[in-house]
């Protein structure tokens, strides 16, 4: 009785190691794609932060730049020079002159909207212009070198932009201004005979960072040196700043953006990308969106899952249908076992059968005794091993031994090989006699005597095997069958290797271009060919 214990357990064991297997490598590949895709993914959101940051800071650059060609004007132009040597009374001629020039070039200057006033301030006396809402009687040219921050920005050599945000001196609802003070000389002496004094308007930064679309927990700054604002529901507030971890290097586009990793005044860790804008020592910074990139995270480990299990779920398929196969090859040849009888005992005993009739002087007898002693002696050397085909065609001709004598001689059996070479080759063994057992039960018995014809061949790098005889034939529905599902009657010798079961050995032991095709015709014959590939 055959025991299903055992390899039901070898079959599980098997599972479960492909399983671990495989388990085991999509582990490793989830670790090396989380190195990747966490960097390719971080790197891909900094860069597309750095792209909108950076149309931000060229429209701030812009309306700088507008701003700066105002205020070179008023510095070099000789009409302000003048004013600035002569120090003209308010109402004079020059002054009234004087203020229709700077009006006229404050007027045509597409940024003048964010400058709330502009004042050309000398010792005694003062022109300004400041917007139409924007009114003010304070004295600037008493009033302004007492400020705090005056005498540091005049005295720069550049813009100095440390003094931030602050409210306007010499407005009493106290609105926040950006101070700009730079000295102006005399027409024709390096001497400082005045200044120009400027307020900037924070809606130069904030109209571009309306522009800005953000996520719901990023973040936009403004950058002064010693100041730090963030821009909320639409306004400016200073806040503490950034504690920095560290920096990111090589993410982004431009070598002039600065992203580091931070935690900003909310107590929340973010990545900050910072990009310069046209003011001395100031920037602006965007905090990227880390619910964008978990999001984008979440997608991406989702897809990797997917196609891992998917993965997983095709190796255990294979492995199953492997296991299948392997048990299906090994139910052939168990079969092959089952039909063999006791080749020992029997080969002794028809040995004694043949002295015998070789002393009684029948030598059919011990011919026929002689070819099914050789059968069964190969029947116990087993049945899963190739063979030359030499020794194949051997034990086939002690087959039709056999059957010549059952039959009478009706049945005439002949073998060619058209190339000694072939013989050199292996083959499953007992590959031949069961086809050719087939030719004679099926093809010749049912018509009373026939021939049949083994022809063996090269074709291309395969040997071709036809076993070819005239009996009844078959139609192509019987052949179908007789491959597909074995529905040929069982051999007679080899009890449970058909056609059928050959042809499936064949393919196991070949692959899928190996096997048995069968061409027949009803009333003239049936050819089986047989196909392997040549070599040991």
């Amino acid at each position: 009785m055959k025991n299903d214990k055992h390899p039901a357990k070898s079959k599980n064991r098997i599972i479960i190691f492909t399983v671990t297997v495989l388990t085991v490598v999509c582990a490793a590949i989830i670790f090396v794609s989380y190195s990747v895709f966490q960097n390719y993914l971080e790197t891909s959101l900094i860069r597309s932060s750095e792209s909108s940051l950076r149309l931000v800071s060229d429209s701030i650059d812009s309306d700088l730049a507008n701003v700066y060609r105002l205020v070179r004007f008023c510095r070099t132009n000789p009409s302000i020079a003048d004013y600035i040597d002569s120090n003209p009374e308010p109402g004079s001629v020059k002054s009234v002159a004087t203020f229709d020039r700077i009006s006229e070039e404050f007027g045509s200057n597409s940024s003048s909207s964010y400058i709330p006033r502009l004042a050309v301030v000398t010792g005694e006396h003062f022109l300004q212009i400041v917007s139409v809402t924007y009114s003010s009687t304070a004295n600037l040219s008493r009033e302004l070198p007492s400020q705090d921050f005056f005498q540091r920005l005049l005295d720069a050599d550049d813009y100095d932009f440390s003094t931030g945000f602050i409210k306007d001196p010499f407005y009493r609802n106290g609105i926040q201004i950006l101070p700009i003070v730079r000295p102006i000389t005399y027409r024709f002496s390096s001497a400082t005979g005045g200044c120009l004094f400027i307020e900037l308007s924070p809606a130069l930064f904030t109209d571009a960072f309306k522009r800005y679309q953000t996520e719901e927990d990023s973040r936009i700054y403004l950058n002064l040196p010693g100041h730090c604002y963030c821009f909320e529901e639409g306004t400016l507030k200073e806040t503490e700043g950034f504690t920095v971890h560290g920096t990111v290097n090589n993410a982004a586009l431009l070598s002039d953006t600065l992203v580091q990793k931070v935690t900003d005044f909310r107590g929340v860790n973010t990545i900050l990308a910072t990009i310069p804008i046209d003011m001395t020592g100031c920037s602006i910074s965007v905090s990227i969106s880390l619910s964008r990139l978990h999001s984008q995270q979440l997608f991406m480990w989702l897809g990797i899952f997917s196609v891992l299990i998917m993965i997983t779920i095709a190796g255990v398929i294979f492995m199953r249908r492997r296991i299948a196969g392997e048990k299906e090859k090994n139910d052939l040849e168990y079969k092959m076992l089952q039909s063999q009888i006791n080749p020992h005992f029997i080969y002794n005993t028809l040995n004694s059968i043949k002295w015998m009739a070789t002393v009684q002087g029948s030598e059919g007898i011990a011919e026929m005794t002689t070819a099914l002693a050789k059968l069964l002696k190969s029947l116990s050397k087993g049945t899963s091993l190739k063979v030359p085909i030499r020794e194949e065609l051997s034990l086939l001709r002690d087959y039709c031994t056999i059957q010549s004598y059952r039959y009478g001689g009706t049945i005439d059996v002949s073998i060619r090989v058209d190339d000694p070479a072939i013989e050199d080759s292996g083959i499953v063994k007992f590959t031949l006699q069961p086809l050719v057992e087939n030719a004679i039960f099926h093809g010749v018995e049912p018509k009373g005597s026939g021939h049949i014809d083994v022809h063996l061949r090269f074709e291309n790098e395969l040997i071709r095997i036809d076993v070819t005889d005239d009996g009844v034939g078959m139609s192509p529905e019987k052949a179908e069958a007789i491959l597909k599902n074995g529905s040929e009657t069982k051999s007679e010798f080899f009890r449970e290797l058909g056609v059928y079961n050959v042809n499936r050995r064949l393919q196991f032991e070949y692959g899928e271009q190996a096997g048995i095709t069968i061409t027949s015709k009803v009333g003239e014959g049936t050819t089986m060919t047989v196909r392997i590939p040549a070599g040991k």
